[in-house]
C-alpha cells in the first residue's frame, strides 16, 4: 500500500504544534496545543440524510474561530463523475471552481473551547489507506474522543421527536440514548470503517445516527442538524451554535405545515406513521444525555435562566480572576457584588445567517451557497 502520509497536506504553522508535545497556550502564535482534544467526524454523501453533515460543516466553520490544520489529496480519493464539483458561468466563460476539500480543523466553541473536526465528502477510493492517514493524525495527537454524527432516512413522522441510533465504545456517553438499535449486515462507509479502526486502536468512540423522516430525506432539514449539535455538544462539552438552525427549522416547518393542509393523502401517511411511532415509543424510552436518571427534563425557561446564569458566572469569574470556589466566599461575606445577568449581552452570542429557504415540491430546497452534491443520495 502506498504510504498513507502522502495524501496528507500540513498547514504550516501546524507542523511545530503538530510535533510538540505542549498540552498549553503557544507562546508564541497564542494557539492551543492540538494534542489530548476531541475529534468530530462529519462527512457528507453517504448516510447524510437531511444534509445534516453539511449543515454541520457549514455552521461551525462559518460561526465558530478556526484554522485549517491539514487538508488530503482529494485528487486521489474521490471520483468526480460521481459526485461533479460546481462553478460558474456568465455567459461567455468559466469561473469560481468548487474544488472539494476534505480538510481537519482546530476550533474553539462558543466557550473558546478548542476541539478537532474532520469534515468534507466522503472518500470514494482508497478508504484503506485513508483511514490509515487519519489514524496517524489521531494517534499524533493523542485525541481524546472520536464523535461521529450521520443521519438516515427512515419511515418516521416529522411531528415527533427526531430518534438517534448510537454506536461506540463510551458507553458513558450512549446508554439508554437509542431510540433504535437494530442488527445486521449494512452497507460500509469510510466514517465506519474509520470508527472501527478508532475502537481497535481503543481510542474512546461515540457514535450517533439521527433518523430523518424519509419524505424530507433528499431537503436540507436543519432540525436534524439542530438534534446532532446537541448530541455532540453533551459528548464533548461543548457549546455549540444553533439558533440560525432553530430558525431555520421553524420556517420549515411553516411550509411543511402549509403544503400538508391541503393534501388528504399526506395527512393519512402522517397518521399511519404517527401511529406506528408512538406505539414503539412507549416499548423504548430514551434517557436524554444531559440528564441523570432520576431527573426530569427541564421547560425552555429553566433551561434560558440555567444558561444566562452559566454564562453570567463566567464573566464574573474572569473579571475578577477567581476560581469558582474563591468567587463564592466573597460573595458571601459580601466584598463581591452579582451581576445582572440581563446587564449586558452576551459576546459570543452568534450572528443570524442569510438563510432564506424557498418552497418547492413537498420540501424546503438547498440554499444556493451551500456545497450540495446533486448527484448524491441517502442510502
Amino acid at each position: 500500500m502506498l504510504d498513507p502520509i502522502d495524501l496528507i497536506r500540513l498547514s504550516s504553522w501546524a507542523k511545530g504544534l503538530l510535533s510538540s508535545s505542549r498540552t498549553s497556550e503557544d507562546p508564541d502564535e497564542g494557539r492551543p496545543s492540538l494534542h489530548g482534544l476531541d475529534l468530530l467526524v462529519v462527512f457528507s454523501g453517504y448516510l447524510d440524510a437531511g444534509n445534516v453533515s453539511t449543515q454541520l460543516e457549514n455552521v461551525l466553520l462559518e460561526r465558530l474561530d478556526h484554522q485549517r490544520i491539514a487538508t488530503f489529496d482529494t485528487d486521489q480519493l474521490l471520483d468526480y463523475r460521481s459526485r461533479r464539483p460546481h462553478l460558474r458561468f456568465d455567459g461567455e466563460k468559466f469561473f469560481d471552481y468548487e474544488a472539494p476539500e476534505l480538510e481537519l480543523h482546530l476550533l474553539k466553541d462558543q466557550m473558546q473551547r478548542p476541539f478537532l473536526m474532520l469534515s468534507g465528502p466522503e472518500p470514494d477510493y482508497q478508504w484503506d489507506r485513508f483511514v490509515a492517514a487519519v489514524m496517524i493524525l489521531i494517534d499524533q495527537l493523542d485525541v481524546e474522543l472520536v464523535t461521529f454524527v450521520d443521519a438516515i432516512p427512515l419511515p418516521v413522522p416529522h411531528t415527533r421527536p427526531l430518534g438517534v441510533t448510537t454506536h461506540g465504545n463510551a458507553q458513558e456517553l450512549l446508554e439508554g440514548l437509542a431510540t433504535w438499535a437494530p442488527k445486521g449486515r449494512i452497507a460500509a462507509g469510510a466514517a465506519q470503517l474509520l470508527e472501527l479502526r478508532a475502537a481497535e486502536a481503543d481510542r474512546k468512540v461515540s457514535g450517533y445516527t439521527l433518523h430523518v423522516p424519509h419524505y424530507l430525506a433528499d431537503a436540507t432539514y436543519p432540525q436534524a442538524a439542530v438534534a446532532a449539535l446537541e448530541y455532540v455538544g453533551a459528548a464533548m462539552e461543548l457549546i455549540l451554535p444553533t439558533e440560525e438552525l432553530r430558525e431555520s427549522g421553524r420556517e420549515v416547518e411553516r411550509q411543511i405545515a402549509q403544503q400538508v393542509q391541503n393534501r388528504p393523502e399526506i395527512t393519512a401517511m402522517l397518521e399511519r406513521l404517527e401511529e406506528r411511532f408512538d406505539e414503539h415509543a412507549q416499548e423504548h424510552q430514551a434517557r436524554s444525555l444531559l440528564l441523570k436518571p432520576d431527573e426530569e427534563m427541564p421547560d425552555a425557561e429553566e433551561i434560558g435562566s440555567a444558561v444566562e446564569s452559566y454564562l453570567s458566572d463566567q464573566a464574573l469569574q474572569d473579571d475578577a480572576g477567581l476560581n469558582a470556589d474563591d468567587r463564592s466566599a466573597l460573595l458571601d461575606t459580601g466584598q463581591l457584588e452579582a451581576k445582572d445577568p440581563h446587564e449586558s449581552t452576551d459576546p459570543m452570542r452568534p450572528s443570524r445567517a442569510d438563510m432564506d429557504p424557498d418552497s418547492s415540491d413537498f420540501v424546503v430546497p438547498d440554499e444556493d451557497d451551500q456545497k450540495d452534491d446533486p448527484n448524491s443520495d441517502a442510502d
